[in-house]
């Protein structure tokens, strides 16, 4: 099984949400805003990289990322 394209998911979920950097600087001092991602990875050792444009785009908008990072079991 291939990995999913995090970077694309992020920005399509973004994409549907408004661009105004007022309106997001505004929310996150109001609310703590988290995009929550679970990681299933299909060996011990694999590895997942968010872009630079991904990472900015959320940290623009005050958005925390919080992984859990699964390692695959031994039934697997």
């Amino acid at each position: 099984m291939e990995p999913e394209d995090t970077n694309a998911q992020v920005q399509e979920l973004l994409s549907k949400l408004t661009a105004d950097l007022t309106v997001w600087h505004d929310m996150a001092r109001r609310f703590e805003i988290d995009l929550f991602c679970g990681w299933f990875m299909g060996q011990t050792n694999d590895g997942a990289e968010l872009s630079p444009a991904t990472l900015l785009a959320l940290g623009a908008r005050g958005i925390a990322l919080s992984l859990d990072i699964y390692a695959p079991t031994a039934d697997e």
